[in-house]
């Protein structure tokens, strides 16, 4: 019989729990990619020991013909999220040609982790949980959550759910859930008004049980901004949330997206690049940052963006998708046609990105590929929920100028979130001049 591995690695003040996929910095979890999280567990397990590149490559990387540098950009991502918070500490030495070594001690323990109480929280506040099951639910579904993909949410919701029936005081957990409601809306897994107002509930669950949290604010914005259209009430609500926890990155994220779609571009950068600067190595701030060169016409630094996300993990969904919409602004309609099919590969049968895929096939003059994709989404909506708005996309790629209009007023009676970017979206750049798209602009109410 083979000896239990440990499932557990302290070294300089982290904590390695393989098996959750989890990095703690005391009780903050750390957040890394998929790639750099197996790299780092392969090199702790053989700590001291030198680790051979085509062996790292064999076993991070299996089943799979990549490059070198794949390893070398992994190692650099490691040392960014180790040296930040252990500056000068040398923790993985280069061996020329050869390959790497964890020098820094690690002490390896069996058995389940003691996790150290009370809870770190985003905001920093917040009641410690009542039990160990509980903190530790609560952050496999931030670990899911962060994935950003369906199956992710859906898993983050099964661990919120643990969380708070272990605690049901937990506010924390009560928070993860409006924030995995929130997502599902925003991309488009679940209608708006069943996802959003779930998200709401959540949240307003979350103060009730503790009020000085600053998470529950930054979910409600989401809904005020994504699902009521109530910009003045979003920015508060933002704000509110940013003066509980200056710090806290997502908040300046989200933050970010709401200025960028009420016209502020100028302030909208700058909170980004805070995000950035509190979270470098987070992949759904960094496509947010080539999310915000799109909407703001400069496609190759979002190009440029973007291309560095998949580096850090190729699959990741949301970046392949604004890059596919990049190269479609760039005129190069084969490139982005690969890049959406990269993300079904990624998320199967995603509406959103078979509609973006349609919208191109039209514009590129594929009209039968793009009745094809047209079909496809109208069978995919027997089955789970289909956003008009792509629908609508498609539609007017085909030149069916009449039939997206009409298909965009459904999608503002179902309070379609994607609307907010009805006036920055250069997909609808030949339906601007028609009197109807500005009468559902107008409707929109978007301040001044």
């Amino acid at each position: 019989m083979h000896a239990r591995r440990p499932e557990t690695f302290d070294f300089a003040g982290f904590t390695l729990l393989p098996r959750e996929r989890l990095l703690l910095d005391g009780a903050s979890a750390v957040p890394l990619t998929g790639r750099a999280f197996d790299l780092l567990v392969a090199l702790v397990r053989r700590a001291g020991s030198l680790a051979h590149k085509d062996e790292l490559l064999d076993e991070v990387w299996a089943g799979l013909t990549v490059e070198e540098v794949n390893l070398s950009v992994n190692i650099s991502l490691l040392r960014k999220a180790l040296g930040q918070r252990r500056p000068g500490e040398r923790m993985i030495e280069t061996v020329a040609k050869t390959g790497y070594r964890f020098v820094c001690p690690v002490r390896p323990r069996l058995g389940a982790p003691s996790y150290p109480t009370p809870l770190d929280a985003p905001s920093g506040q917040g009641r410690a949980p009542a039990s160990p099951q509980a903190r530790r639910a609560y952050l496999e579904g931030r670990y899911d959550w962060n994935r950003r993909s369906e199956e992710g949410l859906t898993a983050a919701i099964a661990s919120f759910r643990r969380a708070v029936a272990e605690d049901p005081d937990f506010a924390l957990a009560y928070a993860g859930l409006a924030d995995c409601y929130a997502a599902l809306g925003y991309l488009s897994h679940r209608a708006p008004a069943e996802s959003f107002p779930m998200a709401r509930g959540y949240a307003e669950m979350a103060l009730e049980r503790d009020p000085t949290l600053a998470e529950p604010h930054a979910s409600l914005a989401y809904v005020k901004f994504y699902f009521d259209w109530d910009w003045a009430a979003a920015d508060a609500a933002y704000r509110t949330a940013l003066a509980r926890q200056p710090e806290w990155a997502a908040a300046h994220q989200w933050y970010s997206i709401l200025l960028l779609a009420v016209g502020r571009p100028h302030a909208a950068i700058a909170e980004i690049m805070t995000a950035c600067e509190r979270e470098p190595l987070s992949l759904s701030i960094n496509t947010d940052l080539g999310f915000h060169y799109y909407y703001t016409g400069q496609y190759a630094e979002a190009a440029k963006q973007l291309q560095s996300v998949l580096a850090m993990q190729s699959d990741f969904a949301p970046a392949q998708l604004w890059l596919g919409r990049t190269y479609q602004e760039l005129g190069e309609c084969d490139a982005a046609l690969a890049a959406f099919r990269a993300v079904e590969a990624a998320a199967s049968e995603w509406p959103v990105a078979v509609a973006a895929r349609g919208f191109v096939e039209g514009m590129a003059g594929r009209g039968e590929e793009a009745a094809a994709t047209l079909a496809q989404l109208h069978r995919l909506a027997g089955r789970r929920f289909v956003t008009p708005y792509g629908i609508a996309l498609v539609e007017a790629g085909l030149g069916r100028d009449e039939a997206a209009l009409a298909t965009l007023e459904t999608a503002f009676a179902e309070r379609s979130h994607w609307l907010v970017w009805l006036r920055l979206d250069p997909r609808w750049r030949g339906l601007r001049a028609h009197p109807r798209f500005g009468q559902i602009v107008a409707r929109m109410r978007f301040p001044e």
